[in-house]
């Protein structure tokens, strides 16, 4: 699930940054945004961003005066706000017109966070995101949508559904999914392999799934 798009834009987040061989696998945006502490993994991966979002609570002022310096837009927002600052970052890509985003970092840190930074990418803002970790894909699909999996990439695909039950079937998984119904609170769509030389896809029927591709650690 590579960008292959011209008009893309990538939201770097905070918690932990990703490894810089990341960025050899995204290719180049047309826009870069960083949610509050991500302006300084940016900087740390060789980024100029273009907008900088947030409460701006744990980024650096030297990192903010590099921003205002380059020209970047700052929003601000307070610390008693409604939503994460990636989710911000995640309107603010959608109301400029992008199509598709990839988001890298926001593991890390709060546990909460990390769990919510997942659960942003099921609601449609009427945008395709990806999240990219320095171990992982992570997407998610909706009914009627099918996503395609390259064992390149890893060879572990973990289905999870999210808001109610699901309902998938697939191509090239050793325990395929023909069609299935997954449950919240089950475990039966997790570590699942691919087993084709070329690719998997996973194809939603009914409700909704997040697809974490990954590498085996182990």
């Amino acid at each position: 699930m590579e960008n292959t798009e011209p008009d893309w834009a990538l939201i770097v987040a905070g918690g932990r940054p990703v490894r810089p061989a990341v960025l050899d696998r995204i290719g180049e945006p047309a826009w870069i945004v960083a949610a509050d502490s991500g302006l300084d993994h940016a900087y740390e991966l060789g980024l100029e961003p273009d907008l900088v979002i947030g409460d701006m609570d744990s980024v650096s002022e030297a990192g903010l005066a590099r921003a205002r310096a380059n020209g970047a837009d700052i929003e601000r927002y307070p610390v008693g706000k409604d939503a994460t600052d990636l989710e911000l970052a995640i309107d603010a890509v959608a109301a400029a017109g992008f199509a598709r985003a990839t988001i890298i970092g926001g593991t890390g840190g709060r546990l909460s966070h990390t769990m919510a930074n997942a659960l942003v990418l099921t609601v449609d803002r009427g945008i395709r995101l990806e999240w990219i970790t320095s171990h992982a894909r992570i997407s998610a699909l909706r009914s009627g949508q099918t996503g395609t999996f390259s064992p390149r990439e890893g060879t572990l695909l973990s289905v999870v559904p999210i808001g109610g039950a699901a309902t998938c079937s697939s191509t090239g998984l050793r325990w395929p999914l023909d069609p299935t119904e997954l449950v919240p609170g089950s475990t039966r769509g997790i570590s699942n392999e691919i087993v084709a030389a070329d690719a998997a896809t996973v194809s939603v029927t009914a409700g909704c799934v997040l697809l974490i591709h990954e590498r085996n650690q182990s």
